[in-house]
């Protein structure tokens, strides 16, 4: 089935009603050496903790099998979902995923092995009462770029948005479907800094109600990353121009409520 935002894909069809407790949402590009195993080990982990579950990957135009391992592993797999799609870039790969979700939580996570099923757990026991707990990566085994990418990251979403996480880019987090989809829909479609972008709307609307969890940023046992120097470079330029542009929207919204509430207070008055 073709989407108009995401032409040649192909979807698996779906049960609008089916009650799950949690969506899994993983974007890959090219890791088909590993991404058989680690989707076995997430589907029994989640046949342990005895939840209702679904996997979604999103195979967001790799060009290396990954595409014809995920198709062998859905025949055998009920829970997993597989999307197949011209290649996007993550953020617009993951705004699919999420939308695509049923579970009443969605969980976001690369499909590269950099985190496990037992890192998920401590998230999960943190989902009370909060609207988000994301992880804060901890002995980030990762090269300097990565690193001096994430945080001046953090800066810049401090600086531009006023937002203080250690991590709010980070690609391992857990979310209420409902306050998930509230904040997609304010994004504008075309995004690369989808998970940027819901850390600093989540965190705004409900400062109170979010939690960091320190999880260990494990070494890719197979493979190596896709993204270049040249590739960071360009990425940091679009989340600059985006955090600026989420600014205004968040002044526009807190613009709107002082003018709602100005008006009750008027009508109150009469």
């Amino acid at each position: 089935m073709e989407n108009k935002f995401y032409p040649f894909d192909r979807i698996t069809h779906r049960n609008e009603t089916q009650h799950l407790d949690i969506s899994v949402v993983f974007p890959v590009f090219n890791e088909g050496d590993i991404v058989e195993s680690i989707l076995r080990d997430w589907n029994q982990a989640l046949i342990e903790m005895g939840l209702d579950y679904e996997l979604i990957v999103i195979n967001d135009g790799s060009s290396d099998g990954t595409g014809r391992v995920l198709d062998k592993l859905r025949r055998e797999m009920p829970q997993l979902r597989v999307i197949h799609q011209l290649n996007t870039g993550h953020g617009q790969a993951i705004r699919r995923g999420y939308l695509m979700a049923r579970g009443q939580f969605v969980l976001q996570c690369d499909l590269n092995g950099r985190y496990e099923p037992e890192d998920f757990s401590r998230l999960w026991e943190s989902r009370e009462p909060h609207k988000m707990v994301i992880a804060q990566r901890t002995h980030r085994l990762d090269s300097f770029s990565r690193r001096l990418f994430s945080k001046s990251l953090k800066r810049l979403t401090q600086w531009i948005c006023g937002i203080h996480l250690h991590d709010p880019n980070v690609p391992f987090r857990l979310m209420r479907r409902e306050q998930l989809f509230y904040f997609l829909n304010k994004l504008p479609q075309g995004w690369q800094s989808t998970n940027l972008a819901l850390s600093v709307f989540i965190t705004k609307e409900f400062p109170n109600q979010i939690v960091e969890i320190k999880i260990p940023f494990r070494k890719r046992s197979l493979g190596k990353t896709s993204t270049s120097l040249y590739d960071l470079f360009n990425l940091g330029c679009e989340y600059f121009g985006e955090l600026f542009r989420l600014r205004k929207l968040l002044k526009l919204k807190e613009t709107r409520l002082e003018l709602t509430q100005l008006n009750q207070a008027q009508m109150e008055s009469y």
